[in-house]
């Protein structure tokens, strides 16, 4: 009797601690994978006990506790997929899976029972290659959730039919490729499936959880617009590939009007609400046709490629129409909102800073001239004298010098 089984026990309650420390990651099945993690060592104990040692009643619950084992990844690769829980359906899928026990029990030279295990056997192999490589598409596609939950109820019908089994040869298959085949596909599917499974459940859920975290990091906690080293970098990479292919591309840079004053008269919590309308406001006109970020405080970055200067300044003017004519609050206390911009274009050899100077110095023209209009950047090197202008020109808004403010809003 063979006791390799028990590699897989020990695999299982191995991996366990991973599964356990990954369930703090909602959405992702983590608590539902760590109870089907459980639950198959346990069931892989009791029908190695079953088999090994001659205790053949101990099979019922053994395979009982692995059809629970199996409903439980069911509902963990429902939950992964981000689809509703339904507890129906994946104790309908866990029980399909069962029902092949039916199917010649106990015949182990059946015809039928070798196909369950080698297609089983099949299917759990491109389960556990295929569930990292597919995780970011399987939720937004049916066809390939329906796919691979149908290869999931092969795998553990093979699953279930392989564990807790020992496989009897017979004299006239015994050297046929129908039963090397078979006998390998049992061996995979009782001792390596499993574990190899949880393997790629976990890496999944890391991978997940790795994204999410550049998905944080990438977008401004409050606003939901692209983080500033965001915005610098595709915006770096979109000017060079748009310079490179002699393509025009533009940036602007905008900053809220009389903000200072927002914080002051309302409070920061009425600032960080006017930051957040202003982000939806210039979302929504965009509809994605440009790179758009939060630079620091007020100030924000919207990168243009395929658009001249003629076509930036269109848009800048468009968007300082939205964000005026789109003001925010209750009902009783609407507060307009204006927005000053520069603009430029990019030039062969720009980078982005170059670009973002050129558009800071322009949006300083657009606060001089009196706010909520936008700027076209004079062609000029960029130089030590330039950058330092720049910064001195940021400085002068940051000070919002409270004379020459006037906060505008409509009852």
């Amino acid at each position: 009797m063979s006791i390799l089984p028990a590699l897989s026990v020990i695999a299982l309650f191995a991996l366990l601690p991973a599964l356990l420390r990954l369930q703090s990651s909602e959405k992702t099945g983590a608590r539902e994978f760590s109870i089907a993690c459980t639950l198959s060592a346990i069931a892989t104990a009791l029908l190695m006990a079953a088999t090994a040692r001659g205790f053949p009643l101990v099979a019922m619950p053994g395979h009982a506790v692995l059809i629970f084992a199996v409903f439980a990844l069911f509902v963990g690769f429902r939950r992964l997929a981000e689809q509703s829980d339904s507890i129906g359906f994946s104790a309908t899928l866990a029980f399909a899976a069962a029902a092949g026990l039916l199917v010649d029990a106990g015949s182990q030279d059946s015809f039928s029972e070798r196909m369950i295990v080698i297609a089983g056997c099949g299917a759990a192999l491109l389960v556990v290659i295929g569930l990292p490589i597919v995780d970011g598409r399987i939720k937004d596609k049916r066809a390939l959730r329906a796919g691979f939950t149908g290869l999931l109820t092969f795998a553990f019908a093979g699953l279930i039919h392989a564990v807790g089994s020992a496989p009897e040869a017979s004299p006239d298959l015994s050297a046929s490729p129908l039963s090397l085949l078979f006998e390998f596909s049992f061996a995979f599917l009782q001792i390596f499936f499993l574990p190899a499974l949880f393997v790629a459940v976990i890496l999944t859920i890391e991978n997940r959880v790795i994204s999410d975290l550049k998905t944080m990091l990438a977008r401004d906690p409050l606003t939901g617009a692209l983080s500033r080293r965001a915005l610098i970098e595709d915006g770096e990479r979109t000017i060079a590939q748009c310079l490179a292919d002699h393509r025009p591309a533009a940036f602007l840079q905008l900053d809220l009007d009389y903000f200072k004053q927002i914080n002051d008269h309302y409070g920061h919590a009425c600032g960080d609400m006017a930051l957040a309308h202003f982000v939806t406001t210039v979302s929504a006109f965009l509809d994605g046709r440009g790179i758009f970020g939060r630079i620091g405080g007020e100030e924000f970055g919207i990168v243009l490629p395929e658009h001249t200067e003629e076509q930036a300044a269109a848009v800048a003017e468009a968007i300082c129409r939205a964000v005026r004519d789109t003001p925010f609050g209750r009902a009783h206390q609407r507060i307009r909102l204006t927005v000053s911009i520069g603009i430029a274009a990019a030039a062969p050899g720009d980078t982005i800073m170059d670009v973002m100077i050129r558009a800071d110095l322009a949006l300083y023209d657009s606060k001089a001239d009196g706010r909520d209009r936008c700027s076209i950047a004079k062609h000029r090197q960029i130089d030590a004298s330039a950058r330092a202008l720049a910064a001195a020109a940021a400085q002068l808004r940051q000070a919002d010098v409270p004379h020459q403010d006037r906060l505008r809003h409509s009852a």
